[in-house]
């Protein structure tokens, strides 16, 4: 990332980041570059609830994945980064492995439109690929991955539905990957549009979008990088996530995940469960409730009541669902104090990576350089490495 100590800094424009990578992508012969897109995502509302099947809230924003391909003449693939070191080569038809390095998004791929398309990917590409804010809580990952299977199903002729992506970028992150998270990221990634945020029914898979207020001019989306990136394969995440299994078989003798638990049975038995389990339990049903709630007030122009759900949504994930990080903590407390923010909450799984922040758009700027002085003064270590920026709202990942 360059310019991070920029209080304001601005992502590049996406047809200059395009446009850098086809650049580095070495074009066999005559050949054009396929350019695949995918936007990085924010979840306002719906924090650590889609793994449970709980409804979510999310914006595509303008940080994106670029992917630019040719196919090869056969089935491997060849690719290179912008920002990592090395080629890294392997084919369409062998074992995948489990090396964890930089592409191992690219191989999950493979396997996973293997199981939806059996016999059918044969193809492979050579590639170069591009990213911003790698590990900062904004699902970079899930966008590579979305990414990745986009260029594989575009050379081999495939026409995966937006659902079919939503569910192969799934079985990259659960199946090869093991991260016991759900949809929202992918779904969000995948379904954004430019006029509303999009509303998930994670149970099941029904997706719908929030059209903007006539009003949305007047707020704007901030964005502040703690300096601390994350890896939830490594982190806490998968813990919370088994927490949640355990508190729905608590609840109800059928219980698998907290949405086969009805209001009437948490009600009934959540006293029974252990404190832990009993925090996890109440996060779920409450931020259930949150992400309802701000779907309409969205939908009215309430930005005032949609940040103060923001907040609530950050507390509970501090206290019931026990999440945050220090820096993290933080950045919400410090947002929390500064004119112009209306609401904020982490981005990801709160263990490193950025808070969101929702703010005045006249305020916003001075908003950023506040929250950011506070924070460096708070966390001088990484006072050359975090970063505030606003976000604007954009169109789900194509093939461009």
């Amino acid at each position: 990332m360059n310019n991070v100590i920029n209080p304001t800094y601005q992502l590049p424009a996406l047809d200059r980041q395009i446009e850098q990578t086809v650049s580095r992508l070495d074009l066999p012969g005559t050949q054009s570059a396929r350019v695949a897109v995918a936007p990085y995502r924010i979840c306002p509302i719906g924090a650590h609830v889609d793994h449970q099947g709980g409804p979510v809230l999310g914006v595509g924003i303008n940080a994106y994945t670029v992917l630019a391909f040719v196919p090869s003449s056969d089935g491997r693939v060849s690719l290179t980064s912008s920002d990592f070191d090395g080629r890294i080569e392997f084919s369409v038809n062998g074992e995948m492995g489990n090396e964890r390095d930089w592409a191992r998004y690219a191989r999950g791929a493979v396997v996973a439109l293997h199981q939806i398309f059996p016999n059918q990917v044969r193809w492979g590409f050579t590639g170069h690929i591009s990213g911003r804010l790698l590990g900062a809580g904004l699902s970079s990952s899930a966008s590579a991955g979305v990414a990745y299977l986009m260029a594989l199903a575009e050379v081999s002729g495939l026409s995966p539905t937006q659902a079919q992506l939503v569910e192969l970028d799934r079985l990259i992150e659960n199946e090869y990957l093991g991260l016991n998270n759900g949809v929202q990221d992918q779904t969000t990634i995948i379904y954004s549009r430019q006029d509303g945020i999009v509303h998930q029914n994670t149970l099941e898979r029904v997706v719908s979008h929030v059209k903007h207020h006539q009003s949305v001019g007047d707020v704007a989306w901030l964005v502040i990088f703690s300096g601390y990136t994350r890896e939830l394969t490594s982190s806490g995440f998968n813990d919370r996530v088994a927490e949640c299994w355990q508190a729905a078989a608590a609840l109800t003798s059928k219980g698998q995940i907290l949405s086969d638990v009805s209001e009437a049975e948490y009600e009934a038995n959540r006293d029974r469960l252990p404190a832990d389990l009993q925090r996890r339990a109440a996060h779920f049903f409450t931020e259930r409730k949150r992400v309802e709630q701000g779907k309409a007030l969205w939908s009215v122009g309430d930005y005032e009541g949609f940040g103060d759900l923001m907040n609530r949504s950050c507390q509970s994930s501090i206290n019931q669902y026990e999440c945050g990080s220090d820096p993290l903590i933080k950045l919400h407390e410090i947002a929390s104090q500064t004119a112009g923010v209306l609401g904020s909450r982490f981005s990801g799984g709160g263990y490193g990576g950025c808070l969101v922040a929702l703010a005045k758009r006249d305020e916003a700027e001075r908003a950023i350089r506040s929250i950011l002085t506070a924070y460096r003064q708070a966390v001088p270590q990484k006072a050359d490495v975090c970063a505030g920026w606003m976000a604007e709202g954009v169109n789900g990942a194509a093939i461009v």
